[in-house]
């Protein structure tokens, strides 16, 4: 019984009342708005591959749970969870990555959070600490069975991008507050930086294909004192050395991205779209946003042979995403969104195998509930309720009519849903 409970507590989805009974956010993008700092008003928007948008899906799903939270830096998807980190909440927000719903908060051992990594059931996230300091910066290893910070890996200033390839971490040094010039790389296995490799001036982000590591440099700025243009870095990930670059004779480029052979990255309006294999860059620019941008692209992402971008607007207004062909460049839609929009996240696929498909999708519902549960299903489906102490109190087979809990003293407790040998454990509070 110890053993089932310790899976069971490990397993647990908090879940509050869905805007659609059964309503699960996949086959899409997911839409990243920062918000204005300082102003608590970072949302996530939704876009189905048939192009319907839904603004603002964290609080219409969690109406209860507060605002997510202050600059929405990075969202990243692992397993059933999408993890959202909050830079200046200094918080990273759980939610179920189908539904969307709350699961839980981490709020402590984070200072300046940017972006995170996963690795062995670990996620690495980096710190750019007190602005007022060079010393402070560091990677957090969160354990992700109980959410808490396990230790933290100090590393030079302006910890930014990361990765995980091949069993270990790269951390891109963009600079934080000032100019960095390299990536350390972290053996997970000990958390400990195993080397430093130089690179370019500014590394703002960084892909990986057959064990290359691709890093693109955006350069110091003019108010740097010295400005110096961009550079793409080859690492080779086996050995951990330098193996090429390709300089840029523009300045500043960043969102680097890769698809297939081809890379794309931006600079200022303009998106560029080069083969990987390249030794100079594109002199032309494969399309450039429309005229109504102000300050460039604020992010961007291909997914599924679509570019999208995302346009900060005039940093005070709703933020606009621009989708564009991969093949020509074509813009085919435009879409108003949140407030400064910088990140898209692919949503998990929903064409898996049956069993998969079925506990990607297993939504329990109302929550709270008073008399009746119900599954979203027209399966045959074995319900199991546990108690908080791990005592199994109901053990049925489910039928459209729903589970009755009236009997059930108000409290919370965990319900285990079996459909096509897939399970689903989920956490549900009786009123």
């Amino acid at each position: 019984m110890k053993q089932l409970y310790g899976f069971l507590a490990a397993s647990l989805l908090s879940f509050t009342a869905l805007p659609v009974f059964g309503q699960s956010f996949n086959d899409g993008v997911f839409i990243l708005n920062e918000g204005g700092a300082g102003s608590n008003n970072a949302s996530v928007s939704f876009l189905s591959n048939t192009g319907n948008l839904q603004n603002n899906i964290y609080a219409t799903v969690n109406p209860t749970v507060g605002a997510l939270g202050d600059t929405a830096q990075n969202m990243a998807i692992h397993g059933d969870y999408a993890y959202i980190v909050l830079n200046i909440s200094n918080t990273i927000k759980i939610v179920n990555s189908q539904t969307f719903q709350y699961v839980a908060t981490i709020n402590t051992g984070l200072n300046n959070p940017r972006y995170m990594a996963f690795s062995n059931g670990k996620a690495y996230v980096t710190n750019w600490g007190s602005g007022g300091s060079t010393t402070d910066d560091y990677v957090a290893v969160i354990n992700l069975s109980t959410n808490t910070i396990e230790t933290n890996i100090a590393l030079a200033e302006g910890v930014e991008r990361i990765l995980e390839i091949n069993g270990k971490i790269y951390v891109a040094h963009q600079g934080g507050y000032g100019y960095g010039n390299t990536v350390s790389v972290i053996d997970p296995t000990s958390n400990t930086l195993e080397r430093t490799i130089q690179v370019g001036d500014v590394p703002n982000s960084m892909v990986e294909k057959d064990g290359i590591l691709y890093v693109l440099c955006g350069g110091k700025p003019s108010w740097a004192g010295t400005e110096t243009f961009g550079a793409l870095v080859k690492i080779n990930t086996e050995t951990q050395t330098v193996i090429g670059q390709v300089d840029f004779p523009q300045k500043h480029p960043s969102n680097l991205k890769i698809d297939g052979s081809n890379v794309y990255y931006s600079i200022n309006a303009d998106v560029f779209k080069a083969s990987i294999a390249d030794t100079a860059v594109p002199a032309t620019p494969f399309f450039t946003l429309p005229p109504q941008n102000q300050y460039g692209i604020y992010g961007m992402e291909v997914i599924n042979n679509k570019i999208y971008v995302g346009d900060a607007v005039n940093y005070v207004s709703d933020g606009k995403v621009y989708v564009y062909t991969t093949t020509d460049g074509t813009l085919s839609n435009t879409y108003t969104v949140g407030k400064l929009p910088n990140g898209f996240v692919k949503a998990v696929d929903s064409n898996l195998g049956t069993g998969e498909h079925t506990k990607q999708n297993i939504v329990l519902y109302p929550n709270p509930a008073t008399d009746y549960l119900y599954v979203n299903t027209d399966k045959q489906a074995t319900v199991k309720m546990y108690d908080m102490a791990g005592r199994l109190i109901k053990n049925q087979s489910y039928t459209t009519s729903g589970v009755g809990i009236s009997e059930l003293n108000p409290g919370m407790y965990v319900v285990e849903i079996t459909i096509d040998n897939a399970t689903s454990v989920q956490k549900i509070i009786k009123r």
